[in-house]
C-alpha cells in the first residue's frame, strides 16, 4: 500500500474566544496573542501543506475572527488551490466581514450552536451568543454561501438533539455535525 497523505488542514489560528463554553476542548493554559504564530509562520504552514498534498483548510480557534490576518490567510489558501472553510462562533460575523472573507477565499462557514434553547446556549456559552449567530447564520445564508453548523453534545443538551436538528435546518443548514465532549483542556477541568 502506498504513503497516505492528508488531504485536509485543521489550522487553530488562536486560542482568544469571546465565548467561556464549559466543554471547550481548548488547553487550560492558552497561549497568549503574542505567542500564536504571526502571519509569515501560518503562510509557510499553508505553503508546506499544499506541497503536501492538502487540498482543505479549515481555519479554526478559539475564535479565528479575532485574528485581523484571516482574509489574507483565507486568500493565500485559496490561491494554493485548497477548498477553504471557516469554523466559527460567528460572534463579530457581519455581511460586510462575510463578503470580504469570501472575496478572499473562504468557501464555507461552519457555525457553532450550544442548544435549541435560547437561555441554556447562553448560559453554556458563557455569553449572551445565541441570538448572534441566528443573526450570523442568517446573513452567510443571505450571502448565498454553504452554512454548516457543529453543536457539542453532553449532559446538558443530548436530550435536545431533535430540536437542534430542527432549529439548524431553520436556520438554513446545509450539514450538521453532531460531536462528542472532548474531555481534555478545559473540558476536563470542569468535568
Amino acid at each position: 500500500m502506498g504513503e497516505e497523505l492528508p488531504y485536509a488542514l485543521t489550522a487553530e489560528l488562536t486560542h482568544r474566544c469571546p465565548l467561556h463554553c464549559v466543554y471547550c476542548s481548548n488547553p487550560v493554559e492558552l497561549r497568549k496573542r503574542e505567542e500564536e504564530l504571526d502571519t509569515g509562520e501560518w503562510l509557510r504552514v499553508l505553503e508546506e501543506a499544499s506541497g503536501l498534498g492538502v487540498v482543505q483548510v479549515h481555519f479554526t480557534g478559539g475564535e479565528p475572527l479575532l485574528r485581523p490576518d484571516l482574509d489574507i490567510l483565507a486568500r493565500r489558501a485559496r490561491e494554493l488551490g485548497m477548498f477553504v472553510n471557516l469554523i466559527t462562533s460567528g460572534i463579530g460575523l457581519t455581511e460586510e466581514r462575510i463578503v470580504r472573507l469570501a472575496e478572499a477565499g473562504v468557501d464555507s462557514f461552519q457555525l457553532s450552536v450550544q442548544a435549541s434553547e435560547p437561555g441554556l446556549a447562553d448560559r453554556l456559552a458563557g455569553f449572551r451568543a445565541h441570538d448572534r449567530k441566528r443573526e450570523a447564520a442568517a446573513a452567510i445564508v443571505a450571502c448565498g454561501l454553504p452554512l454548516n453548523m457543529n453543536v457539542v453534545l453532553h449532559r446538558y443538551n443530548i436530550g435536545q438533539v431533535e430540536e437542534i436538528v430542527d432549529l439548524c435546518a431553520s436556520w438554513g443548514a446545509n450539514r450538521l455535525e453532531l460531536a462528542h465532549t472532548q474531555y481534555y483542556g478545559w473540558a476536563l477541568l470542569n468535568r
